[in-house]
């Protein structure tokens, strides 16, 4: 259970001649699929704050025992629910360098609330709720994003994502009695390189957007024993992961415009000392994502995105909220 507890915590990423209601439009869009989808222009500076609240919840069955009859199973029976709920409350500076170029910098603040209940099926014994909760800083990244052509659509924007490892590590922390941490990690634990490419293509009323990239996760020395040893200084490689997304947005008005969207995530199994990580398997995220950019001023946006699993693996619901403040 304790490996399962580890890598489950780590589950919980345009043009300058686009009109002023398409911008808005591909705002809305690229908020649903988790992408910034402009530029920002040349010598201009972008603060976004932003908050946001995910939810998942599971229930795993674990037998011990034999089967007598197909409806009745001789042994022990135990039945765990995890409610895991984050918070995150986010900080970002954008900068247009040159009109093709932007930089970004984001710092997370993470709090985190799980909730795990074991429920046995032994008379003597009655349902324990144990809970871990805590917020710290979480991994900084920097982003760079080049835009490639200016004049003639569709518009491709690639970048390439830095994630550092400021969180609290799920390697370090300790764990109790039951394999649940003591202080739940806000962070992976592990330096991560993403690079990635973005489609943008207005066509009146709507904005077609797309993303594609790959996350690459460098290998990383655990602070205490993963694999059961009882030797600390494990190497760790978490699995690299694929991502895609897609979507399009309307405009109601002109300051107004929703967008719908899907994100899929392949993420590929982690290793410990070369080997397979035990309860570490390839997972498979997929979510529908809807969102709505209201522009407050003609230098403030207000922009919402709610996210719905789709896999089992996907968290429940997630909800965000940004605002980007143009200077």
């Amino acid at each position: 259970m304790k490996k399962r507890i580890i890598f489950a915590s780590l589950l919980l990423s345009a043009a300058s001649t686009v009109h002023a209601q398409d911008r808005q439009v591909v705002e809305a869009v690229a908020s649903s699929l988790d992408s910034q989808g402009l530029l920002t222009p040349q010598g201009k500076f972008e603060l976004e704050p932003s908050f946001s609240y995910g939810q998942n919840t599971s229930t795993r069955v674990s037998i011990l025992g034999y089967s007598v009859l197909p409806a009745i199973v001789v042994g022990l029976i135990q039945a765990e629910d995890q409610d895991l709920a984050t918070f995150t409350f986010g900080l970002a500076g954008r900068y247009g360098l040159t009109e093709r170029i932007e930089l970004e910098l984001r710092a997370p603040w993470v709090y985190r609330y799980d909730s795990y209940r074991f429920r046995e099926a032994e008379p003597t014994n009655t349902p324990r709720t144990v809970t871990s909760s805590g917020g710290a800083l979480g991994d900084i990244e920097g982003s760079v994003r080049y835009q490639f052509n200016l004049d003639t659509a569709p518009f491709w924007i690639g970048g390439l994502r830095l994630k550092s490892d400021t969180g609290r590590s799920p390697f370090d922390e300790e764990l109790d009695a039951d394999d649940i941490f003591k202080r739940p990690p806000t962070g992976t634990g592990t330096w991560a390189i993403e690079p990635s490419m973005t489609l943008i293509y207005p066509s009146d009323p709507a904005v077609i957007f797309g993303t594609a990239g790959y996350t690459h996760n460098l290998k990383v020395t655990a602070g205490r024993d993963l694999n059961g040893d009882d030797l600390a200084n494990d190497e760790v490689r978490l699995g690299d992961s694929f991502f895609l997304g897609m979507g399009m947005g309307f405009a109601v008005n002109n300051r107004l415009s929703f967008s719908l969207g899907v994100n899929h995530r392949t993420v590929f199994t982690s290793k410990i000392n070369g080997r397979k990580a035990e309860g570490s398997k390839m997972l498979q995220l997929d979510s529908l994502t809807m969102g709505f950019s209201l522009a407050l001023t003609e230098r403030t946006t207000l922009n919402m995105n709610a996210q719905a699993g789709l896999t089992e693996d996907a968290p429940d619901v997630q909800v965000n909220f940004s605002m980007p403040i143009m200077f």
